[in-house]
């Protein structure tokens, strides 16, 4: 994917709220672009691949996860091989409606509930 072309016909899907702070997502043709405040101007960014949230849905539909889970049991180290790709892909499915974050925990780790 060329960084030229990354935000070219970029769309606001949603936000997915964090435990700390919000994420915005973009679709693009690539996937989607996760962006976060660092500061007053300064942002990260991240890019989920387009068959994440598909990936995710397939083999979670209906059940609570945590991005640990993604890593042991999603079958895709292509799509969820390092934590912030598991963790942004996840604000992906929540921002997209697919998924919700509870307010519980297991542990210390977010919950999800995959729909």
């Amino acid at each position: 994917m060329s960084i030229k072309n990354l935000f070219s016909g970029a769309t606001f899907v949603g936000e997915a709220a964090g435990d700390r702070q919000t994420y915005f997502v973009f679709s693009v043709d690539a996937g989607y672009i996760v962006v976060a405040r660092r500061s007053r101007n300064n942002f990260s960014i991240t890019v989920v691949e387009r068959d994440a949230p598909q990936a995710i849905t397939r083999k979670f539909k209906g059940q609570r996860i945590t991005v640990k889970d993604l890593k042991s049991k999603g079958g895709r180290a292509d799509l969820f091989g390092e934590y912030f790709d598991r963790l942004n892909a996840l604000y992906v499915m929540v921002a997209t409606g697919r998924a919700r974050k509870l307010k519980e925990k297991l542990g210390r780790a977010m919950l999800f509930k995959v729909k």
